[in-house]
């Protein structure tokens, strides 16, 4: 079975350690799609290649789950609601991500990128501050639950991968 037909076929079944491998493989590339998201690319190719990448590391999420899923006498149905709820979070994050940017500054070449990674770093630090205040407050409960809300998909989606990966194999 070639590369391709592996990442874009759902027919076959996947051993635990091989699935592993190319969740985690999944993961690291759906990380490092956020740099798609950098100003640079943004001016040049806009929101496409974001939402071409995360297409495509959802279908192969998909692919190697359901494989897997296969191995161990289950069916695709939990692997496709969980994409399916993944794919939702991620066109929330599309849409958050044009409603803040603004298409004349995107890639300008002002030199802002030191203010840029402040700006990134402070609101970091003020999600932290707010996640880990021991004051909690009306505001304070909300931004606690939005930031749970935000993180809910992703965290899902690790800890099927991980029920996923240890099921037992059947013959």
């Amino acid at each position: 079975m070639d590369a391709l037909e592996f990442l874009t076929s759902t027919q076959g079944r996947l051993a635990p350690r091989p699935f592993a491998l190319g969740v985690f493989a999944v993961w690291l590339a759906g990380i490092a799609t956020q740099w798609l998201l950098s100003g640079e690319v943004m001016h040049r190719g806009g929101m496409w290649p974001f939402i071409a990448a995360q297409a495509a590391l959802i279908w192969i999420w998909l692919v190697l789950h359901i494989k897997r899923l296969r191995d161990a006498g289950q069916g695709p149905a939990s692997a496709v609601g969980v994409a399916i709820v993944y794919a939702l979070a991620i066109g929330l994050m599309i849409m958050l991500v044009a409603f803040f940017t603004n298409p004349s500054d995107v890639g300008s070449t002002t030199g802002n990128e030191t203010g840029d990674a402040a700006a990134a770093t402070l609101l970091v630090l003020f999600l932290f501050a707010i996640v880990f205040k021991p004051d909690f407050g009306v505001f304070t409960t909300i931004l606690k639950g939005l930031i749970l809300i935000a993180f809910l998909p992703a965290v899902v989606s690790l800890l099927f991968s991980i029920r996923t990966g240890l099921r037992k194999r059947v013959p």
